[in-house]
């Protein structure tokens, strides 16, 4: 699969993280597993989608967080790597979904070779809240497909409206990618700083 590029995706998470994120963006160290695609970078082609992660991040947190997103730049692809994309919401995007979910120990996964990107669309929903249901319930990938394509209210969601994500889950990525800046919220305000420590409010 050819991925054209240049590529602009975004990452949330919060000011304290950036020293790190400049260092290196691949840390499989810090990948938690548990997640929709399995352990990985996540990031999206939204930025409003990237601010709705980096709020909930800093939200979760103890202490003085402030939310702040990645601006990375797909500069070029592997020579080699093993895709997964799922074009749209399906019981196999699904599937994959709870599959992964369902995986609570770190370095423990249920493929048999875990892809090197995933591609495709969010889960909406509070999703840990529905595994548990699933589980309990001995529920199939049908009812779980349902249940994650609805939003609080139970209103049907298509993958527009789900938001999209694309997850590095190896680091043969690492230098295919560039951290271009970074938006911290501050006072109300996003201050975009670019990868050089120069500023500027939007």
């Amino acid at each position: 699969m050819d991925i054209i590029t240049p590529q602009l995706l975004f990452h949330g998470t919060i000011d304290s993280f950036v020293p790190s994120f400049r260092r290196k963006l691949l840390r499989p160290d810090r990948w938690r597993p548990g997640r929709d695609f399995g352990e990985g970078l996540y990031t999206t082609i939204s930025a409003a989608q990237a601010r709705k992660w980096a709020t909930k991040v800093a939200r979760d947190q103890v202490g003085d967080a402030r939310p702040c997103v990645l601006e990375i730049e797909m500069v070029t692809v592997p020579s080699e790597y093993e895709p997964v994309v799922f074009l749209s919401e399906s019981l196999a995007w699904a599937g994959f979904i709870l599959k992964h979910r369902m995986t609570e120990n770190k370095g423990v996964d249920p493929c048999a070779r875990h892809p090197d990107i995933v591609i495709g669309p969010m889960a909406d929903s509070d999703t840990g809240k529905i595994v548990s249901e699933c589980v309990k319930l001995e529920r199939d990938e049908a009812w779980f497909y349902d249940q994650i394509t609805r939003s609080s209210r139970g209103r049907r969601l298509d993958s527009l409206s789900l938001g999209n994500q694309v997850v590095f889950a190896s680091e043969k990525w690492e230098q295919s990618l560039r951290l271009i800046g970074y938006y911290i919220h501050r006072g109300g305000r996003w201050i975009y700083h670019e990868n050089a420590n120069t500023a500027e409010s939007i």
